[in-house]
């Protein structure tokens, strides 16, 4: 009985590992970001930026999830991807990111703590103390609160030399032909010399 006890015992952790191991077979594998080059994207100062505009359904599916529909909400989307190809470190804390249309017109990237807000009433919540009236926290059932939107935003500090990083900035716009991304703001960590702006088409083929 004893000998009989320990193998029922080792074939149910057996069973256990299989089932928590395996992907089923809808599983997808986790979203990753490419290289910049993957991208359309422009290279200033030995430091490669590339970007890509997540303007339909499906990519943002891959991205954030069938249920988090950020288009539908006038939120689009847009995967950057810093490579510091010198042998100094970058500084981004102070990275400024906007959206710009072919006529001139920018948008600036909104918080990812803000976009939750924007399926409730269309508006973001309000900045400062007693500003506007409160509003409630964002339910579970919010489909602009999934984890994923704050989990993949860009948040880098500091960019050692050779490394790359990648994450989304959210604007609150829709794709147009000819939208350019305008990125400044970065820095030589140690001399706090600004490196030069970026500014690019964000269609890979632009001007082909």
């Amino acid at each position: 009985m004893i000998r009989g006890t320990r193998f029922l015992f080792l074939s149910i952790a057996s069973m256990a590992a299989l089932l928590l191991g395996a992907p089923g077979r809808d599983d997808k594998p986790a979203f990753q970001a490419g290289k910049a080059a993957d991208y359309a994207n422009q290279t200033s100062e030995q430091v490669m930026v590339g970007a890509k505009a997540f303007d339909n359904a499906d990519l943002v599916a891959d991205a954030f999830g069938k249920k988090t529909d950020l288009l539908k909400y006038g939120v689009l989307p847009v995967l950057v991807v810093v490579e510091n190809k010198r042998d100094k470190s970058i500084d981004l804390r102070g990275m400024e990111v906007s959206l710009v249309a072919s006529d001139g017109r920018h948008v600036e990237a909104i918080g990812a703590d803000e976009i939750s807000y924007l399926a409730k009433n269309g508006h973001r919540r309000p900045k400062g103390p007693g500003e506007g009236i409160p509003l409630p926290l964002p339910s579970r059932k919010n489909p602009l609160a999934a984890p994923e939107i704050a989990g993949r935003a860009f948040a880098a500090g500091m960019l050692p030399p050779g490394d790359s990083v990648s994450g989304f900035f959210y604007f609150e716009a829709m794709a147009e032909v000819g939208d350019s991304l305008y990125i400044s703001g970065m820095r030589d960590a140690r001399s706090r010399k600004e490196i030069m702006y970026f500014e690019f088409p964000l269609k890979k083929d632009a001007g082909k």
